[in-house]
């Protein structure tokens, strides 16, 4: 055996190589898993040397593990770091499993150059024994020579001095003699060398054995560590993957519900510009409503200043009546005697009383019409908060607007068909289109107006005739009492007729207004 001391040219370190021939079957296996192939001549029970082409075939397993862990890594996703990581933890395996090739390559040729210095050690031991043997046998020789010597002296002795033994053999013998015992001194000297030289060599090789165990413990320890990270480091990487999973559907999610809400800010866009639109014709409405309201309250003060005056003249004419009856009498179309004066005066007494009444049954009349537009509002208001005219709107109005007084009293039927009605005009128009609505509610204001003129003027009609009734039933009793003519009650039916047209003018002309429901406005 002998001690070889290289340099790998890898590591740039000294390496002292050694056998592996007695180490133990367990000497290379990296961990009790069954990842490693199992040669079926060398069972885990049985411990026994691993040869060099297993040890080679696993250290080149290990240099291959960095394209593995490459190819591995492509698998999932791409993570520099992780990647990084195990690049160089495969660099540094590979780096070992370098040098544990290399250490067993040094191995391989010790081992190669110890079995020829152990041929040559018995060969020389066999020619050792060879020279014993013969020295042995020269021994016997010599010392059957040096018997025969003595016996040949002490023959001599005895003998006549002529009987000598030759000389010459015996000295040839003698030389014999030494080169055999300086050839055999010398062969004892090279053993003892060779003996030291293989006590060297087998502590040295044990040595390296005990750095090449030490060494490949260190690989296996690494590689169990490499393992153990790998794995540590696969876990994260499926924790990382379910993570991304996780925060790729939460980003699917909150997409979905931006482009919701994108459509909402749409529809309330919509929304706005419908309210911005129904704001402007509300206040467009409201500015034509303010300025009919306006109207309406300077006509109104128009109105009571011509009935203060109408009922200054009224207590005037009333006043001049009663102090004057005698005076007007003279300035009649009768004598102040006659019956025709009298019916005349009680005429207009009965007209004044008459005028009287009218204005009491119009009172009670607004206060039904009030009393019905007040049922009306509260009636559409509790349909306008059941059902909003409008998207995002929860409100809803009523306009009321001064229209001319309508002579007749509603009854029911007429209120529920103003109610139908009114519920149909709330459910015209269409929103975003605000001309269309103030043109149904133009026409139904006309509509309602004419309707207002037409019942007037049937009322006015109806009270004509009344009149002209009552006339005709004064004058055919006038005509039983035989006081008037013909000519006398036809010019008290005129002058009957003339006061009550002034009367039913003026009646007309200080007619309070009356509220009417009009739809409301879109947007409100």
């Amino acid at each position: 055996m002998a001690c070889v001391d290289s340099y790998c040219p890898d590591e740039g370190s000294k390496v002292c190589d050694g056998g592996v021939g007695d180490c133990g079957g367990d000497s290379l296996y990296l961990y009790e898993g069954q990842d490693w192939v199992i040669s079926p001549s060398c069972s885990p029970e049985e411990p026994s040397a691993i040869s060099p082409m297993l040890a080679e075939e696993t250290f080149r397993y290990m240099i291959l593990s960095a394209d593995r862990v490459e190819q591995m890594t492509k698998t999932y996703n791409d993570i520099d770091v992780v990647t990084h990581l195990l690049a160089e933890r495969d660099r540094d395996l590979e780096l070992a499993a370098r040098i544990g090739q290399s250490l067993l390559q040094r191995n391989h040729v010790l081992q190669e150059r110890n079995e020829s210095l152990e041929e040559q050690l018995a060969q020389a031991i066999d020619q050792v024994h060879q020279l014993q043997h013969e020295l042995s046998k020269k021994d016997e020789l010599l010392r059957m020579v040096a018997s025969a010597s003595e016996e040949s002296e002490t023959d001599s002795s005895c003998s006549t001095p002529l009987r000598h033994p030759a000389p010459a053999g015996a000295a040839l013998a003698l030389s014999q003699l030494e080169a055999l015992q300086s050839k055999l001194q010398e062969l004892e000297e090279e053993n003892l060398s060779l003996r030291s030289e293989a006590c060297h060599l087998k502590k040295e090789t044990i040595t390296y054995e005990e750095k090449e165990q030490q060494l490949v413990n260190d690989c296996v320890k690494e590689l169990r560590e490499s393992n153990s990270q790998m794995v540590s480091l696969t876990d994260e990487l499926s924790k990382k993957n379910e993570d991304l999973i996780r925060h790729q559907e939460e980003i699917a999610q909150l997409l979905s519900q931006i482009v919701e809400l994108q459509q909402r800010v749409k529809e309330l866009a919509l929304e706005k510009e419908e309210l911005r639109i129904h704001l402007q014709a509300s206040k467009e409405a409201q500015r034509q409503l303010t300025a009919e309201l306006k109207e309406l309250s300077d006509r109104n003060a128009e109105c009571v200043g011509m009935l203060h005056e109408s009922q200054e003249e009224i207590k005037e004419l009333r006043s001049k009546n009663t102090p004057s009856a005698g005076l007007r009498r003279h300035y009649g179309l009768y004598p102040m005697d006659s019956l025709a004066a009298e019916i005349e005066g009680t005429m207009r007494r009965e007209l004044s009383v008459e005028e009287e009444i009218a204005f009491q049954d119009q009172r009670s009349n607004h206060k039904r019409v009030f009393q019905t537009v007040r049922s009306v509002n509260q009636s559409v208001m509790r349909a306008a908060a059941a059902v909003p005219p409008i998207p995002g709107s929860a409100r809803s109005g009523v306009v009321m607007t001064p229209v001319p007084y309508q002579s007749h009293t509603p009854n029911p039927e007429e209120q529920a068909g103003d109610l139908d009605i009114t519920k149909e005009n709330c459910r015209l128009g269409q929103p975003g289109s605000p001309g269309g609505n103030d043109l149904t509610s133009a026409l139904n204001r006309l509509s309602l107006r004419r309707q207002n003129f037409l019942c007037e003027r049937q009322f006015f009609q109806a009270e004509r005739e009344r009149k002209l009734q009552e006339l005709a039933a004064a004058e055919s009793e006038g005509g039983e009492s035989g006081c008037s003519s013909p000519m006398g009650s036809t010019v008290s039916s005129f002058t009957n007729l003339s006061e009550f047209s002034i009367s039913s003018s003026c009646f007309k002309t200080f007619l309070p207004e009356k509220l009417q429901i009009v739809k409301p406005m879109e947007g409100e």
